[in-house]
């Protein structure tokens, strides 16, 4: 059972803070995943009431896990929102790390020091018949609009796959498999694909 502070959909697993029960590794047993924001060891694992791992150091200064099978594989990765610095980027900038699952310890799948633009949020759905979750991000264009990217595992990281109009301001929204944003006039827009062809259409219904 979901904290009040936590998300639970059938598509993907967010974590902003607090813990949740979920078959990390596809064998019929639920392992407790519990996310403390900043801090050494931000994520642990439980199983059978006992700690098995904890891991991410407080240099990634990590501040949002969302748990997803990006690869359609049956198996669950940590996609771990980290705020880092690097040699080629040094101040301190927003970017997704994932984590794959062996059943004992976590490890690391893709360390991206940047994705194509930067960060404000993102999210992970399955967004059409393609096996594997798509990594959805909120980012900032290079006039300072906000825009939405849809990324797709490769094997050893993303690529983009489509990339949205811009927008003056706007902020994420994620319920499932239903993810868009929500712009400063209220209007949510979620993100469809048709015959192939993905676009923004309007949503009349609440979506947190």
């Amino acid at each position: 059972m979901w904290r009040i502070t936590i998300l639970l959909t059938i598509f993907q697993l967010l974590i902003v803070l607090g813990s949740c029960q979920v078959d990390l590794d596809g064998d019929g047993q639920k392992e407790r995943v519990v996310f403390r924001a900043k801090v050494d060891g931000a994520i642990s694992v439980f199983c059978r009431g006992r700690k098995i791992w904890q891991g991410v150091p407080k240099r990634w200064q990590a501040w949002k896990l969302v748990i997803a099978d990006v690869d359609g594989d049956g198996k669950k990765e940590f996609l771990v929102g980290v705020n880092i610095k690097t040699r080629y980027f040094p101040q301190r900038h927003k970017s997704v790390f994932v984590l794959g699952w062996n059943g004992k310890f976590a490890y690391a799948r893709w360390l991206g020091s940047h994705l194509s633009k930067p960060l404000v949020d993102f999210a992970a759905a399955s967004l059409d018949e393609h096996q594997g979750d798509e990594l959805v991000t909120l980012e900032v264009t290079r006039d300072g609009c906000h825009c939405l990217v849809i990324y797709r595992w490769i094997g050893f990281g993303f690529t983009v796959i489509w990339q949205s109009q811009p927008f003056a301001r706007a902020r994420l929204l994620s319920q499932g498999s239903q993810v868009g944003i929500k712009l400063t006039n209220g209007q949510r827009l979620l993100i469809v694909n048709a015959d192939g062809k993905w676009a923004l259409k309007p949503y009349r219904q609440s979506v947190k």
